[in-house]
């Protein structure tokens, strides 16, 4: 039997940046671009007010937004406008609403791995015994998990 638990593999929710749903595209831009040179993140959190989460802003988003945003003008050539016409695009519109997909600390990870399967997630937030929210898990994140499994076989 796994004696670890996701906790043992998740990213602390504090690790991970915030932005408010509020914020515009270019801000969220400007943050991911700031994280993904310190830290390698290449998306963000999105909270309310409350800093309840709302949503992730990914890079597929952001690329989404720019395609689907503004009309279409056949190809990503006239792009400099295209960005002109959505940098004060707000949050709410293009961030990845949150899934109910949500696992527990002490979750077994191979448990995470079915719901990220199975809810074709790649976020799932970590819940402590209280239901507050204390981690992030994605696949990249049980990476370790997995090669030892294979080193076990």
């Amino acid at each position: 039997m796994h004696s670890k638990t996701v906790k043992d593999y998740m990213v602390p929710w504090s690790d991970y940046p915030a932005i408010k749903v509020d914020k515009t595209l270019e801000q969220a831009v400007d943050m991911i671009n700031d994280m993904a040179s310190k830290k390698g993140y290449r998306w963000i959190i999105v909270t309310d007010e409350n800093n309840d989460l709302v949503g992730f802003l990914t890079l597929r988003s952001i690329f989404e937004a720019i395609d689907n945003l503004v009309p279409q003008s056949g190809d990503w050539m006239g792009i400099s406008t295209r960005i002109q016409l959505i940098k004060d695009t707000s949050l709410r519109e293009c961030m990845k609403p949150m899934v109910n997909v949500t696992t527990f600390e002490n979750d077994p990870p191979m448990k995470v791995a079915e719901l990220i399967l199975n809810n074709r997630v790649t976020i799932v937030p970590v819940l402590n015994d209280k239901s507050d929210i204390v981690g992030i898990i994605r696949p990249v994140d049980l990476l370790p998990f997995i090669k030892e499994l294979f080193d076990k076989n």
